[in-house]
């Protein structure tokens, strides 16, 4: 048995633990540890475990396994390469030696730590294959919800520091541990590039197997070491297998990645460029990830401009070719001399009504979301381009779905919803869900052919992932043809980064981008519909975090990928943001919602306070607004107000809502 004096000295230096059997947790789970510190008396086995992450203060471990170096060199490799940058990192760090001969290396990290991470593996050799093994790791890192065995297990030697002094490093000092690591790896894992997107862009079908593509031929004919250079990135040695890069820009690292020239590929072991680390890029994919801003489409067609690959027919599909003949722009080619003056300017009883109606005060307002808490701040105007801006899995697409939902039920729109990312199976299973106020595996055969009826007659869903729209011309064209054949209120675009780029000639992604915004505000003007886009906030944004919660901060509008244009050209911006770490289990599915622009304040809407966001609270497939208010219940009802306390699962009369 452990002593409990044992339990209570790791406890009181802010490591939590474990107890361990033959350095297997004792008592089955031990979840409820990565959030709870243990009390001594708890702590049962022949061993203890130091459980990493946010409970032991963001403890990290390195984790080197020198049983499976065939070399007999890695260790003193890999502390070269890391003092050869910072030759105090290592003597800071506290070390311990496992009893197969490894190390542990232990710090904290304050700017936060993820789960585990293997970072060096080789393949198992043909003796080592025979236990079924055909990797073999040689250093990984133990993080958020792992554990290492440590001490008094036998064989667990302190070679340097102790426990109540495991130093605190900076994430530029682990980016260094890790680089350095990865250098190490000795493992080919290869980029895999979209093939499929491409065989769609270039209508290759399984009957053309024959056919070269123009991304294989890049692959035998391209060169890396000039990609590279034409990238920015540095050569700084070379031995008989490998060229040895710096990355482009300001680091400290000695090299950032390799060219193994048998294999023809290039990898990196640095996380401070578009490239994933310890992947294995071939010439093609590391063309299109460098060269053309990740854009795989636009690369092949530049390529393919330049003679790679074999001639191919350039079909387009028959709807898509109907609406680009039906809608595109047949005058580009004219002059302003060859137009009338009057084709130009604005129409003057329109713009005099409009001045009027503002005089009076009688300027049309917008549509009720059914609300009155959403209602204060937005409202649905018909012919607003609206974006809505979220980091990854905060609840974006589930909240604008909400949304849409209410405009349907409100006011009997008709959407189309094209979405990118998540198939048309799951956005509807969503929009059923809210509208029945209930998961489908809860609902009579009933309930589910009203909610399924309901769906079909407000919306419908593009066939986007693996279709024939790709890009945001794509859509506009078909939207336009689909508004020519019925009527529509809404168009949803989710996401704008799941369209390929359709950039053209010599344009910038910038510039293509800001075309895009271009062309969907005078789609939403011509045809009166609301265009919603949905955009994913840029890598700062992504890093920040907000000292209060320890969450990513809330995003404003300029922190869209992709650049301000966004903000500026659009006439609504809404964020979207939760705290999916936070402590209270409410505050994980409360969504806030952040009005930050609104172009036609006398029209209705307002901007919200970065202090007091709208809140909608998703929980039994029902949102909540402010915490209390169930809109679709109401809207549904007649607005038979309901009520609902989130803390006790009641429902409460009005007079007794605190709002």
């Amino acid at each position: 048995m452990i002593p409990k004096a044992v339990v209570a000295k790791y406890v009181k230096n802010n490591l939590n633990v474990l107890g361990v059997t033959n350095k297997m947790p004792s008592s089955g789970s031990w979840k409820h540890l990565q959030t709870e510190m243990i009390a001594p008396q708890d702590l049962k086995g022949d061993g203890v475990g130091i459980i990493c992450g946010k409970i032991s203060g963001n403890l990290e471990v390195l984790d080197i396994d020198l049983k499976h170096d065939l070399s007999g060199t890695l260790y003193n490799r890999l502390k070269q390469k890391i003092n050869d940058v910072n030759s105090e990192l290592i003597k800071s760090l506290m070390i311990i030696q496992t009893p197969s001969g490894g190390y542990h290396w232990l710090y904290r990290c304050p700017s936060g730590i993820e789960g585990s991470l293997k970072l060096a593996e080789r393949d198992a050799t043909e003796d080592e294959r025979g236990d079924k093994e055909t990797v073999k790791v040689l250093i990984e890192t133990r993080g958020e919800a792992s554990y290492i065995a440590s001490l008094p297990h036998d064989g667990y030697n302190v070679k340097q520091g102790r426990f109540s002094q495991i130093p605190s490093i900076s994430a530029e000092d682990r980016k260094l541990i890790f680089s350095s690591s990865r250098e190490l790896d000795e493992r080919i894992k290869e980029f895999k590039i979209p093939t499929d997107s491409l065989k769609n862009t270039f209508n290759i079908h399984d009957k053309d197997s024959t056919r070269l593509t123009t991304w294989d031929d890049y692959d035998k004919r391209g060169s890396i070491p000039d990609d590279l250079a034409k990238a920015g990135w540095i050569r700084v040695r070379q031995d008989s297998e490998r060229i040895y890069y710096k990355r482009a820009g300001k680091t400290d690292a000695k090299s950032s990645g390799n060219y193994w020239k048998t294999g023809n590929f290039f990898k990196s072991f640095s996380t401070s460029t578009v490239l994933e680390a310890g992947k294995g890029y071939k010439p093609f994919a590391l063309y299109y990830m460098l060269l053309h801003n990740e854009d795989a489409t636009a690369a092949a067609r530049q390529l393919y401009g330049e003679g790679f690959g074999d001639r191919l027919d350039n079909k387009k599909e028959s709807i898509l070719e109907y609406a680009e003949e039906k809608y595109g722009d047949k005058e580009e080619s004219k002059t302003v001399d060859e137009y009338s003056i009057s084709k130009y300017l604005s129409n003057y009883e329109n713009d005099y009504a409009y001045l009027q109606s503002v005089r009076d005060g009688n300027v049309e307002k917008g549509l009720s979301t059914g609300s009155d808490h959403i209602d204060k701040h937005f409202l649905f105007k018909k012919g607003s381009f609206i974006i809505s801006i979220g980091h990854t899995s905060v609840g974006k697409t589930l909240s604008a779905l909400f949304l849409t939902v209410l405009s349907a039920l409100k006011h009997d729109w008709k959407i189309i919803v094209l979405g990118m990312e998540n198939s048309s199976g799951m956005i509807k299973r969503q929009i059923m869900e809210l509208y029945l106020q209930k998961p489908l595996t809860q609902t009579t055969a009933e309930e589910f052919a009203e909610g399924n009826k309901w769906l079909n007659d407000h919306y419908v869903f593009i066939a986007a992932r693996g279709g024939h729209v790709r890009t945001i011309t794509d859509a506009i064209k078909l939207c336009y043809k689909m508004l020519d054949e019925d009527h529509y209120d809404m168009v949803v675009l989710d996401p704008y980064s799941g369209f390929d780029s359709n950039r053209k000639g010599g344009e910038s992604e910038h510039e293509a981008n800001k075309r895009n915004c271009g062309d969907l505000l005078n789609f939403s003007t011509k045809t009166n519909c609301v265009v919603l886009l949905s955009l994913h906030t840029n890598s700062s944004a992504r890093r920040e975090i907000d000292p209060n919660t320890g969450n990513l901060r809330p995003p404003r509008m300029s922190d869209v990928d992709g650049g301000g244009l966004f903000s500026n050209r659009c006439d609504t911006a809404i964020c979207f943001h939760r705290l999916i770490n936070a402590e209270d289990p409410l505050e994980r599915i409360t969504t806030s919602m952040y009005v930050e622009k609104e172009r036609h304040l006398e029209s209705g809407g307002s901007l919200t306070s970065r202090e007091n966001p709208i809140q909608i609270q998703f929980r039994d497939s029902r949102f909540y607004v402010n915490g209390y208010e169930d809109v679709v219940y109401n809207i549904k009802n007649k607005h038979k107000e309901k009520f609902r306390d989130l803390k006790t699962n009641e429902v409460i009369e009005f007079e007794d809502v605190p709002f």
